[in-house]
């Protein structure tokens, strides 16, 4: 009985490095952001694009390069993509959105995927203090 309760420890005790090749690869592959292990969970945080339309995030790039002021309108109020009175006395936001007509909603419910937060970005205190 003595040798079979070994023989399980000493399975037990190889079942993690078995796995662990597996999860080098993973890792070498630059995508991995980082590993937490909680108990017998691992949380592997990698990098992703998936559902992300590139062409669409660039182009926004390149208008709130060419216009600063709009882009921070934008940060401070995301929302404003959706009032027709704002986008209409901005010409190339109304380009854009006729380019990329799905990008009101993303940016609306996406801000961070497109602005980058300025003082008086409600969004992102409110995401700030979902980390808390």
């Amino acid at each position: 009985m003595k040798a079979f309760v070994c023989a399980i420890c000493a399975t037990a005790a190889m079942v993690p490095l078995l796995a662990f090749p597996a999860f080098a690869q993973e890792s070498s592959s630059g995508n991995v952001l980082g590993v937490v292990q909680n108990g017998n969970r691992t949380i592997i945080f990698e990098r992703s694009n998936a559902n992300l339309n590139l062409d669409q995030l660039s182009a926004f790039g390149q208008l709130t390069a060419s216009d600063p002021a709009l882009a921070n309108k934008l940060a401070r109020n995301p929302s404003l993509v959706n009032d027709e009175g704002f986008v209409s006395r901005h010409p190339a936001l109304q380009q854009y959105f006729e380019k990329f007509p799905n990008a009101r909603e993303d940016i609306t419910a996406n801000p961070g995927n497109y602005l980058t937060p300025v003082a008086g970005s409600s969004w992102s205190r409110a995401r700030a203090g979902m980390r808390d």
